[in-house]
């Protein structure tokens, strides 16, 4: 019976906190949605653009601890119209982490270079509560980041970006430089 309602209450605090974080991501698209339409609307000429961008990134993941290891993942972007894009993302986290991380994210192109970027998917880590290292969990997770994508010859970029996971067990701080292409 006790067992029971821990569980129950371990479930109920995990969808708050995951409530709360979605509520944050929503607030946050809204606070630049009105800046992305006035400049929408000052700047009617058309701005060229890729439909398609993908990404190598590389950086560092570390808790608020003394936990880091080495990220690599790629992203990939489809631009619905010049300040909105629709992807998908996959990171590995190495070292003290070992996590797999799976999402979509909306990515907000609000002014030139400038990137927000919201994302929701699934982590897949080792178990919290095993000692055993080969036992994984999945859980969801959320993220918020910010890039600033520098263009250089020939479609190419570079851009270095910072992002916070927000996931049911911790938060994580991941930065890095991304090296894409568009098309």
């Amino acid at each position: 019976m006790q067992v029971e309602a821990c569980t129950k209450s371990h479930t109920v605090h995990a969808f708050g906190r995951y409530l709360q974080y979605t509520i944050i991501a929503i607030l946050s698209v809204m606070l630049v949605a009105p800046f992305v339409a006035a400049e929408e609307i000052h700047n009617k000429s058309e701005h060229e653009f890729h439909r398609h961008h993908a990404a190598l990134i590389v950086g560092n993941t570390q808790n608020d601890g003394n936990e880091n290891g080495l990220s690599i993942g790629v992203d990939y972007e489809y631009r619905i119209n010049r300040w909105v894009g629709l992807g998908g993302l996959v990171e590995y986290a190495g070292g003290d982490f070992k996590h797999l991380l799976l999402a979509v994210p909306l990515f907000i192109h609000p002014h030139k270079n400038w990137i927000l970027k919201v994302a929701g998917g699934t982590e897949i880590h080792k178990a919290h509560d095993d000692h055993d290292e080969d036992k994984r969990e999945r859980g969801w997770i959320v993220r918020t980041g910010v890039a600033y994508q520098f263009p250089l010859a020939d479609n190419w970029t570079i851009a270095p970006e910072f992002n916070v996971d927000f996931s049911e067990h911790e938060t994580l701080f991941v930065y890095g430089i991304g090296i894409g292409f568009g098309f």
